[in-house]
């Protein structure tokens, strides 16, 4: 096969069966072409395809060619990616909430798409997103390439358990789909689609272990940490196999990933778990590799890589990714993404914050930096417009998260905390964070102390509206720290999605 007729497998425009496609797709071929292709290569071959995407909807999608005239762009003036950057980007707002449903999908036809998920978002306005075979066929080849390469499901018998909510919710069917369709293909893979019980994971791993030898845990990580120190409470003991984790939605730092494996491997790898990014528009957009592992690892611990790769912006994930999948743009620190997907998006702005970097750049900063995949870096920071204003700092749940993930806190939190903003009697603003301790762990002021110092000191590090404003006001800037008890049911009910600022 040539690298020409392994793109081609890629065209969406192609009206075939994109399962049967998948099941005789060559996984190593592909993969081959992976690492002997260049980063220019793949990049070169996401802008073909991002601006033939974009003629294709320009004449195929209703709303969209509503959205270009309303703005008096002429498709045929798009030509170059130059032109291309002067496209109006969409988002939920501009675009999804403004135009029906049916719409937004290709040919004005809703009945061609295979599957409808759902998302609530951080507003908590239900959104449907139906979902092409195309939009699976990608999707399948990237699990495919993770659990092949990363978990190396060919050498051994695997039991993957999912552990996102299950349903509608698009997680869960994001992940159990792929994952179904990858064990069709000859691994000794089995998939327990569970949710989020935890005593029935636990159940599933006691009962099950026995006859594989590798368990991958799904899910979200904080749900996750909690799954295996509760298994461990019980006896489970999960170094007795190869065990890997998979997880997305949410960040963590490298001591975080460090903690966790010790807690149930004696041998420690960081790429024995990987995060991913990817989105209910979207579907899987980038993930972890041993290269951004370390990469995240160097920005972590040394102020000189960090200062020449991102100044003082501090990531919360740091992903590999393929442009020919998704075509990325980073505009004022904000991330446009155009994807073939069941509603195809051209410029979609998510709102994530983040910067797109190129493994020269990285190469030039961490000179024995190993990379298998010739993919560029994505830096992910937290959501530009999901934030408390607190006087007049933006207080991203990111940088609390960070804050968070310290190796002294770890063995007495569970890492879910939510944010408040409230005033005093004199009408003063106050910020409250309302932090969930471990089972068992007890209520101590001193250790509150501890919190509100570390955060205040991380903030002050990585947000400068806040440290220009502790420098500058009289009022009290600190935030309010308050310990609650496991799956407290004030904030900390076990619920589907963990939210991190309330609305008053």
């Amino acid at each position: 096969m040539t690298a020409k007729s392994i793109v081609a497998d890629f065209d969406f425009t192609k009206q075939r069966d994109w399962t049967t496609s998948f099941l005789h797709f060559g996984i190593t071929q592909f993969e081959k072409l992976l690492t002997d292709k260049p980063e220019s290569f793949w990049q070169k071959e996401g802008e073909k395809r991002a601006l033939k995407l974009f003629h294709a909807v320009s004449q195929r999608v209703p709303a969209y060619k509503t959205f270009l005239k309303k703005h008096k762009i002429n498709p045929k003036n798009i030509r170059t990616l130059k032109d291309f950057a002067q496209v109006p980007p969409t988002d939920k707002k501009t675009y999804i909430r403004k135009y029906p449903l049916i719409q937004r999908c290709w040919d004005g036809k809703l009945e061609t798409t295979k599957l409808v998920a759902i998302s609530s978002g951080t507003s908590g306005e239900p959104t449907f997103w139906p979902r092409s075979s195309f939009q699976e066929f990608e999707a399948a080849i990237i699990h495919e390439l993770l659990y092949r390469y990363l978990f190396d499901i060919h050498k051994y018998r695997t039991l993957l358990i999912v552990g996102f909510p299950m349903g509608t919710y698009v997680s869960g069917i994001a992940t159990l789909l792929p994952s179904w369709l990858v064990a069709q293909k000859g691994y000794n893979l089995t998939v327990a689609s569970v949710g989020t019980n935890k005593q029935d994971i636990l159940k599933v791993a006691m009962l099950l272990q026995k006859n594989y030898e590798q368990i991958i845990l799904v899910g979200h990580p904080f749900f996750m940490k909690d799954v295996v120190e509760t298994g461990r409470e019980i006896g489970l003991q999960w170094g007795k196999k190869r065990l890997k984790f998979m997880f997305c939605s949410e960040g963590f730092s490298e001591e975080w990933r460090s903690y966790v494996l010790k807690q149930v491997k004696a041998s420690v790898q960081p790429a024995d778990m990987i995060s991913t990014y990817g989105s209910s528009e979207l579907l899987l957009i980038a993930w972890e590799t041993p290269a951004s592992i370390a990469l995240k690892a160097a920005i972590e611990t040394s102020k000189g890589v960090k200062g020449e790769l991102l100044h003082r912006w501090s990531p919360s994930n740091l992903f590999q990714y393929n442009p020919l999948f998704r075509y990325i743009e980073s505009v004022k620190d904000e991330l446009l993404f155009t994807s073939a997907s069941g509603i195809p998006l051209i410029r979609y702005n998510l709102h994530d914050m983040g910067r797109v970097i190129s493994l020269d750049q990285a190469k030039r900063v961490t000179s024995k930096l190993k990379v298998r995949w010739q993919f560029p870096f994505l830096a992910l920071g937290g959501r530009s417009d999901y934030a408390v204003v607190f006087y007049a700092a933006n207080i991203y749940p990111e940088h609390i998260r960070q804050a968070l993930d310290y190796k002294p806190f770890l063995t007495k939190l569970t890492g879910k905390f939510v944010m408040r903003k409230d005033y005093t009697k004199k009408l003063e603003e106050f910020l409250e964070i309302n932090v969930e301790l471990k089972n068992r762990a007890s209520l101590d002021k001193p250790f509150e102390r501890a919190i509100q110092k570390r955060v205040i000191d991380h903030l002050q590090s990585v947000n400068m509206e806040y440290l220009f404003l502790r420098n500058n006001l009289k009022q009290d800037l600190r935030p309010r720290i308050k310990l609650w008890p496991y799956q407290h049911e004030r904030y900390f009910k076990l619920s589907l999605k963990p939210r991190y600022i309330l609305s008053n």
